[in-house]
């Protein structure tokens, strides 16, 4: 599982990297590593298959209530990402993913604005917090989620 891992580390940092340049994430990667965490989910020893597959329907469906509640100020890229990274969280993890991300992104965000580097309704890429979101729910996903909210891991 450890090239899974290595695998999934260097997607996030490509396509964290794509959105800052691009402020798109391209439908040709997120969609094959979707296909694989969809896969992956079935043989993981370490929760239900069908944990990993709520968990991603509910960061998407999250999402999507984000970008029509703002007008679309969330993308499809985000939500289709989101949905991935519930796939390979699972189950109390996405919550830190999800939390972390919002987290990172408000305080990079305020930074930005603080420093005069972003105006106050520029968009501000996303994949890079939903990516440190993703790593610190994959390194330590069901510990932060027992200390955040007890009771849910």
């Amino acid at each position: 599982m450890a090239w899974i891992a290595a695998g999934y580390a260097a997607f996030l940092i490509a396509i964290a990297v794509y959105d800052v340049r691009r402020q798109r994430i391209p439908n040709v990667a997120v969609y094959p590593a979707i296909a694989v965490a969809l896969g992956v989910a079935f043989v993981r020893p370490d929760g239900a298959w069908w944990s990993f597959l709520l968990a991603g329907l509910a960061a998407a469906a999250f999402f999507i209530a984000i970008g029509a509640i703002t007008h679309g100020a969330m993308g499809g890229g985000d939500i289709k990402l989101a949905g991935l990274i519930g796939l390979v969280a699972g189950w109390p993890g996405v919550f830190v993913a999800i939390f972390v991300a919002f987290a990172v992104g408000a305080a990079v965000g305020l930074l930005l604005i603080a420093l005069g580097q972003l105006g106050r309704h520029e968009p501000l890429p996303f994949a890079p917090a939903l990516a440190v979101g993703a790593a610190t729910a994959a390194l330590a996903g069901r510990q932060l989620a027992g200390l955040l909210w007890p009771g849910i891991a």
